[in-house]
C-alpha cells in the first residue's frame, strides 16, 4: 500500500475538542487516483492538511511510500514529504507570470533543469504561448491547470486535489475535469481529490470513499 492512514484522531482546539476525525482509515495504492467524498463538515479537508503535514494528528498514523510521515513520536514537515496540493482558490502568486508560478517549487534545481521542467509543464498543460503572462491576465480554467502544473512539477510522490474545480462554471468544469484526467493518467501520479461533486470525481478517479465509510467513532 502506497499510501496508509491508520486509526488516525484529529480535532481543532478551543471548540471543546470535538473529533474531526476518529479512528480514520484508508489505504490507496501506488498511482491510484482515489475521490473522497461527503457533506461538508465531515472532515475531507482536514484529511487532506495531515497528509500534507500542514495539522498533527492527536493520534494515529500516516505512512507514504513506506516511510512514516506522522505518529505520536514522529512528524515529517510538509516540505519533506514530497506531497504537492492543489487548493480550491488556486493559490496562484498574482505578482508571478505562469511560467515563475510553475517554478516555484524547483528552486533545488539548477537553472538548466528548472527551464526545462517548466517548459515540460507548460506543454502538458497546453498553455505554453501564456507563460508570460501573470494569473489575473488568464480565465479561471487556464488558472487551475497552473496550480496543476505547479502542484506536479516538482515530481511529488503524492498530489491532493483538495476541490480544485469548485470555483468553475458547469460548462467550463465539463471540459477541465476530463483535461484533468488525461493529465493525472500522463502522470502516473498518485492523488487523493476531495470533492462534493460526484460527478467530478466519477470523471478524474478510479475508487471513490465516503467520509465515515472507513471510520470508527
Amino acid at each position: 500500500m502506497f499510501l496508509e492512514i491508520d486509526d488516525l484522531y484529529f480535532a481543532y482546539p478551543g471548540k471543546g475538542h470535538p473529533w474531526v476525525l476518529a479512528g480514520y482509515r484508508l489505504g490507496v495504492e501506488a498511482g491510484e487516483r482515489v475521490g473522497v467524498s461527503g457533506p461538508s463538515g465531515q472532515g475531507k479537508s482536514t484529511l487532506l492538511r495531515l497528509i500534507a503535514g500542514l495539522e498533527r494528528p492527536q493520534k494515529g498514523r500516516i505512512v507514504i511510500d513506506g516511510e512514516v510521515m506522522a505518529s505520536a513520536k514522529r512528524h515529517v514537515e510538509p516540505e519533506a514529504r514530497q506531497v504537492g496540493m492543489v487548493f480550491q482558490d488556486y493559490g496562484l502568486f498574482p505578482h508571478m507570470t505562469v511560467a515563475r508560478n510553475i517554478a516555484y517549487g524547483l528552486w533545488r534545481q539548477d537553472k538548466k533543469a528548472r527551464r526545462a521542467r517548466v517548459d515540460a509543464m507548460l506543454e502538458l498543460i497546453r498553455m505554453t504561448e501564456f507563460s508570460t503572462r501573470y494569473p489575473y491576465e488568464i480565465s479561471g480554467g487556464q488558472q487551475q491547470r497552473v496550480a496543476l502544473a505547479r502542484a506536479l512539477a516538482p515530481n511529488p510522490k503524492l498530489l491532493l486535489l483538495d476541490e480544485p474545480l469548485s470555483n468553475l462554471d458547469a460548462a467550463l468544469k465539463t471540459e477541465i475535469r476530463e483535461e484533468m484526467r488525461a493529465l493525472m493518467q500522463q502522470s502516473r501520479v498518485t492523488c487523493l481529490f476531495v470533492s462534493h461533486d460526484l460527478d467530478d470525481l466519477d470523471v478524474v478517479c478510479e475508487r471513490i470513499v465516503r467520509m465515515g465509510d472507513d471510520r470508527r467513532d
